[in-house]
């Protein structure tokens, strides 16, 4: 028969004797040879059955906790009934218990001091702690990383941005600045931390947009860094810190320079159409009248027929290059046979010029094509050799060369013209910019055919080169890649 509790196993043979109800008698003899019958109850194997049970609804640690207590104790009463100070034994043990307590708990605030807790092997409930607290901390750890990787994310996601941001405290010191900020602003980070963003980009409407505090509406400002730029400056509080201010600078150069050439080209199509209207509107009252001048009705016919065709040329330019702005790629790639295309354009010219004689000299110096869209290379070319026309003095020669090269094929018009100043050829593919308004009006010009040509060459991969010198004539020039020659 043996004792169940643990650690300690104590064989009940030990004891001399053992009644039936579990009652074990000790003969002790004490200092003067007397004899001593000490007997202590024992708990053998059939009385621990309920206890036994009841530590099966224990957690392990409690358990452990519980077989530790007990086996203290039963330690603690054997050495004092071996002793015959059972009292004092209980005492140094229970304090041995107490110490070993104090001791782990020592230990443990000690490794809560340090960055990471490498607790050793523990028993009883210290074990359950321990097993807590790294579980608590492998959390820690996990959030801890799931945080860093948003940071991160976040932080790629924003110096990936094309728009300067930047973070500034309740006094207008910069906290922090993405890589944008350098181009845009003038601001590089962390260089620039904790100085004022007026400082940095002195501009008084940025200076007094931030010092007003109405951010409803964005200001527009010129980038401090490239006067060339314009932004858009938006300026928000942050949703948890609403004493700090995120700003946002935005490059809208070219949002900007379209909504103005938007504005100039409506000014400009009312202008073009009021003179023809105001012609036709003005010969329709004197033809109204009860008695029309018969003598001026045929001038009178033929005016309301030129003005009427001006603005049918102008519409359908309008429309060409409305149809050319909205589909950026051209919607068929064929082989388009060009020196049978210039041929066919000079013919047309040739009628065009009429009773001006001009001189059309066509020089073909290969047979190669263009991979590309026939009716719109056709309008390109057709309006850059009528525009030559338009701007060459009568019977004067117009010469036109097509050639291929290592560097592609080329398509030169020449006239010899009035020439154009420097000064307006960045414009000239401006839609409705004429270099001298009259002159384009009196020879039929609506201000739109290199708004035309240039539109048709992008959508070709080509470029436009445009040489003048006043007094000199001028040269167009197409330029297009190898890979769109076909031999």
């Amino acid at each position: 028969m043996t004792v169940l509790f643990r650690p300690f196993v104590v064989p009940v043979t030990a004891f001399p004797r053992t009644n039936k109800g579990g009652i074990v008698h000790l003969r002790n003899r004490g200092e003067h040879g007397a004899s001593r019958l000490i007997a202590i109850q024992c708990v053998t194997l059939h009385t621990a059955a309920p206890l036994d049970s009841m530590m099966i609804d224990m957690p392990n640690h409690w358990r452990e906790e519980l077989r530790l207590f007990l086996g203290t104790v039963l330690i603690a009463v054997l050495a004092g009934v071996l002793t015959g100070k059972l009292l004092p034994c209980l005492l140094l043990g229970l304090l041995m218990y107490l110490g070993w307590h104090l001791y782990q708990l020592a230990r443990l605030t000690h490794l809560l001091g340090q960055d990471r807790l490498e607790m050793p092997q523990s028993q009883g409930l210290w074990k359950g702690i321990v097993l807590e607290i790294q579980r608590l901390q492998a959390s820690y750890d996990r959030r801890n990383r799931e945080l860093s990787n948003q940071v991160e994310r976040f932080r790629d996601t924003v110096n990936s941005l094309p728009d300067a941001v930047v973070i500034l405290d309740p006094t207008g010191l910069i906290d922090w600045s993405n890589p944008a900020a350098t181009g845009l602003l003038g601001i590089s980070w962390p260089e620039a931390q904790g100085r004022l963003l007026t400082a940095l980009a002195p501009d008084p409407l940025l200076g007094d947009y931030l010092a007003g505090a109405d951010f409803s509406t964005p200001v527009i400002i010129t980038s401090p860094s490239n006067r060339a730029k314009i932004l858009s400056i938006y300026v928000a509080p942050l949703r948890h810190e609403a004493n700090r201010l995120l700003l946002v600078a935005r490059d809208i150069t070219r949002q900007y320079y379209l909504d103005a050439a938007r504005r100039d080209f409506v000014a400009n199509v009312s202008h073009e159409l009021r003179t023809p209207l105001t012609v036709i509107s003005g010969l329709a009252e004197q033809l109204n009248t009860d008695q029309p001048d018969l003598a001026t009705l045929p001038r009178s016919t033929e005016l309301m027929h030129q003005q009427a065709r001006r603005m049918n040329e102008l519409v359908s330019d309008l429309l060409t290059l409305s149809r050319l702005e909205m589909q950026p790629q051209s919607a068929t790639d064929e082989h388009v046979p060009v020196a049978e295309l210039l041929t066919t354009i000079v013919e047309e010219a040739r009628t065009l010029s009429g009773t001006a004689q001009h001189v059309l000299q066509l020089d073909i110096r290969s047979p190669a094509g263009l991979r590309g869209n026939a009716k719109e290379l056709h309008t390109a070319f057709s309006n850059l050799v009528t525009n030559a026309i338009r701007h060459t003095p009568d019977q004067a020669e117009v010469r036109i060369l097509w050639q291929v090269d290592h560097a592609g094929a080329h398509l030169s018009v020449t006239d010899t013209g009035r020439g154009i100043a420097a000064r307006h050829i960045p414009r000239l593919t401006e839609r409705l910019y004429r270099v001298d308004a009259s002159h384009s009006r009196d020879t039929g010009g609506t201000g739109l055919g290199l708004a035309i040509v240039k539109h048709a060459l992008e959508r070709h991969e080509a470029e436009l080169e445009i040489i003048s010198k006043v007094g000199g004539g001028s040269t167009f020039s197409c330029h297009f890649p190898p890979e769109r020659v076909v031999s």
